[in-house]
């Protein structure tokens, strides 16, 4: 029986060094988050020739493009591409004993201002979604948007970079953000939720071991939200859940609808997480729609 392998293919800037830096990864590591953080790669390299601190020498925001093949995974002869997405060399090190670098990769559109420029901006009668698009739009990527959209009636970028005041901005409204592929993506974390399960595991997937945890520090049963808009003169008050244990909310808002959007959000992010579980398996390519 072949035995199974995993290797890695790369796209390094637009050209194909799979073949080049093939004998030099000793290592591969692909975190792929739900939200709320950037996808990231890390990559230890061998430097016995000392290409990578010669004429391999890397460049904060390489675009890296890196695919996880493995084989006879499954069944003898079996090849699955599972593409990693689109990444930006973020930091590398160098140690000895032997030579070797770290290299870390984010999903962040690194060569642009999404995460270093700060700026001020006023949208007005906007919806998420199009304030989505103007942001993906200075970053240089695409927009994806799986959610139902928000409408706005004013919201203030003060001082801060794109990244952080979209990302909050999201959030304010029970939404989930991640970057994938050089795609801004906003989803609802709840609808994706309600699906039902893709796989069901069972104690014999897990190899070898798994935690799992909850807690009742941060559950709340219900939410009481209260705010004067001292702009309309009117007074938004929204209540939901039980009275077990209330969470308060305050947050500015332009009328009733987006109150309610606010509240419900504020205790729903307050929960989340309170249940987790952590386990190790063996690769399983059908957990993921992008293998190939």
């Amino acid at each position: 029986m072949l035995p199974r392998r995993a290797t890695v293919s790369m796209i390094y800037n637009g050209a194909n060094a799979t073949e080049q830096v093939a004998g030099y990864i000793n290592s591969f590591e692909y975190t792929d988050v739900a939200s709320g953080r950037s996808d990231s790669i890390r990559a230890v390299m061998n430097d016995r020739d000392n290409r990578w601190k010669g004429p391999w020498f890397p460049v904060k925001g390489d675009k890296m493009v890196p695919t996880i093949v493995l084989y006879n995974w499954t069944a003898p002869g079996q090849v699955i591409h599972f593409p990693c997405g689109t990444f930006g060399v973020d930091d590398f090190s160098f140690s000895g004993g032997p030579d070797k670098m770290n290299l870390d990769a984010i999903a962040l559109p690194t060569s642009t201002s999404f995460k270093s420029e700060d700026r001020t901006e006023t949208y007005e009668q906007a919806t998420l979604q199009e304030i989505g698009q103007k942001v993906a739009g200075r970053a240089g990527i695409a927009l994806f948007f799986d959610a139902s959209d928000v409408a706005i009636e004013k919201v203030e970028q003060n001082n801060q970079n794109d990244c952080d005041f979209y990302s909050g901005l999201v959030e304010k409204y029970g939404l989930s953000l991640k970057i994938y592929n050089d795609r801004l993506v906003v989803f609802s974390e709840a609808d994706y939720e309600a699906r039902g399960p893709k796989f069901i595991l069972t104690p014999a997937d897990f190899d070898p071991g798994w935690t799992w945890d909850t807690t009742l520090t941060g559950i709340y049963t219900g939410v009481r939200y209260q705010y004067t808009n001292s702009d309309k003169n009117k007074t938004f008050t929204v209540k939901a859940g039980t009275e077990e244990r209330l969470l308060t909310n305050n947050e500015p808002a332009d009328n009733l609808t987006e109150a309610t959007a606010i509240a419900l959000a504020a205790v729903n992010n307050a929960n989340r997480g309170t249940t987790t579980m952590s386990l190790t398996m063996m690769a399983r390519p059908g957990l993921s729609p992008r293998t190939r």
